[in-house]
């Protein structure tokens, strides 16, 4: 189930809670995964005011992300 987000540069998200796994949909039409995300981050991702700042601090830089090809 996606989640949509209020966000100029990400579109959507998307967590898999037991595999830890978080997709992104950005604005553009791509899709990244990140591996290993805790709960806690996808929580606070979708509850922040600035989306695009906590990605940029909590997400791109500590978690690898893999383009989801279509």
């Amino acid at each position: 189930l996606m989640h949509e987000l209020k966000s100029g540069v990400l579109k959507a998200a998307d967590y898999d809670a037991v595999k830890q796994l978080l997709t992104l949909v950005f604005h553009s039409g791509t899709s990244y995964t990140y591996a290993d995300v805790p709960p806690e981050i996808f929580r606070d991702l979708t509850q922040v005011d600035s989306v695009g700042q906590f990605f940029q601090n909590s997400i791109r830089s500590h978690f690898k992300g893999v383009k989801v090809e279509e």
